[in-house]
């Protein structure tokens, strides 16, 4: 989104960064021609992704969750497993010298 210089100056002067007024623009409710992020919209928004939080690290704990469904049907979800990655590395460089 193209910034005017006017209001580049005013967050300037407000001690507004860009990456702040993204988030404003991206989870602030629509009033006319402006987005507001007011404390109880952000008090929501901070418990909303507390929870998200929350929920990616116990994905994270189980080292991932895959999902297979058909459109709006749910077929089955799984543990991710582990891949022997240390294994699939080592199979091209088996330590035996060429020469």
């Amino acid at each position: 989104m193209h910034i005017t210089q006017h209001a580049h100056d005013r967050m300037t002067q407000r001690g507004l960064s860009r990456r702040l007024v993204d988030f404003t623009l991206r989870h602030g409710r629509v009033e006319g021609d402006r987005h507001v992020l007011d404390r109880n919209e952000s008090r929501r928004l901070i418990d909303e992704l507390e929870e998200e939080l929350r929920l990616a690290r116990r994905v994270h704990d189980r080292g991932g969750v895959a999902v297979v469904d058909s459109g709006d049907t749910l077929i089955t979800a799984y543990n991710v497993p582990n891949k022997p990655r240390d294994h699939q590395r080592r199979r091209g460089h088996g330590g035996h010298s060429h020469g």
